[in-house]
């Protein structure tokens, strides 16, 4: 005779749910700290990238592409030349050639590269955008308060290394109209950085987008390059907003919604939420818990914690400061 199968009770049956979602609750943050691990690698390949390719800039060029203006530096636009952030610049460094000589054209009333000529400022580049960035959209672009859409730039320069800082006291950061800010004066890596190399930042993460109660629109837009004056055509056009893909911008300490932009108060953000209204778009932020990735001024990346001291911070992201960097540096 055939023997009757036993079935699951319904004890048994609620045992066997139980067991399986304590492995799902076990597995899931498994699966997010692998996928965390993953993005923050590739964050650190991202800032390499960046930073070798202003390497090589400097060693064609012996000179940092300006934080904003004319290459070279301080030169007249003519035809042929070229007008943008430090970003901009280095776009034939990082693989895009293609990208960078689709910007020739008469935007500027001469036929020049300018991200400002046929969109060029919309596209999306991988090199520059961090997996962990939440502001960023999955296909590399970010939309402002106008509707525009813009390439996400979720690293951003050292200003004060890709900027002239004319008679700034590092100790004592200035805030009357950034008290000689001169945006087109670049800077040489031998010369200006004479607190070190390994002991300067020369490229933070910084979110694509990121507003709060005090600045309407920010972010790291990588081809922002707005200007007061002479005004640039639309969407660049005035009053500048600071979605550069900059950070310790002294520019931004003129006004009272910059104050934290430098010095000590400018240290970076941990995760701000949300990004649309509780963070600050003059300083540097990261999407990955526990720290902020960096590329050194020698190209090396790091990782920087949340605890590091404000002070410690700012002398690290000063090139010449002369300051003796905390105990936390190393921690």
């Amino acid at each position: 005779m055939a023997r009757a199968r036993r079935a699951f009770t319904l004890i048994e049956l609620l045992v066997v749910i139980a067991i399986i979602a304590i492995l799902i609750g076990l597995l899931v943050p498994a699966v997010q700290k692998v996928r965390e691990a993953a993005a923050r690698t590739q964050c650190g390949n991202n800032l390499h990238q960046f930073g070798i390719a202003c390497h090589n800039f400097h060693d064609q060029f012996r000179v940092l592409p300006p934080a904003l203006g004319t290459f070279p530096a301080g030169t007249p636009l003519q035809a042929g030349g070229v007008f943008g952030n430090g970003t901009f610049h280095l776009l034939p460094f990082i693989e895009q050639d293609n990208l960078y000589k689709s910007s020739l054209g008469g935007g500027l009333g001469v036929q020049s590269y300018y991200p400002g000529n046929n969109q060029v400022y919309s596209k999306p580049i991988k090199t520059f955008v961090c997996p962990s960035d939440p502001s960023a959209k999955a296909d590399g672009t970010v939309v402002d308060v106008n509707n525009v859409t813009w390439g996400a730039g979720c690293y951003a320069f050292n200003a004060l290394i890709f900027s002239k800082q004319n008679g700034i006291n590092y100790t004592n950061p200035p805030t009357p109209n950034g008290s000689g800010y001169d945006p087109a004066g670049a800077g040489r890596i031998q010369t200006d950085l004479t607190d070190g190399t390994s002991n300067t930042f020369l490229i933070a993460e910084k979110y694509a987008h990121c507003n709060n109660g005090k600045w309407p629109e920010g972010g790291g837009f990588w081809a922002y390059s707005a200007l007061s004056s002479p005004a640039l055509p639309a969407p660049m056009n005035p009053p500048p907003k600071p979605v550069y893909p900059g950070f310790e911008i002294s520019f931004f300490a003129a006004v009272a919604a910059g104050a934290t932009s430098i010095g000590p108060a400018s240290k970076f953000q941990l995760q701000p939420t949300p990004f649309l209204t509780n963070c600050d778009p003059v300083r540097a932020s990261t999407g990955h818990p526990g720290g902020l990735n960096v590329c050194m001024g020698d190209a090396s990346v790091r990782n920087i914690p949340a605890a590091i001291s404000p002070n410690t911070w700012w002398f690290a992201c000063t090139p010449s400061g002369g300051e003796t960097l905390g105990s936390d540096w190393n921690q």
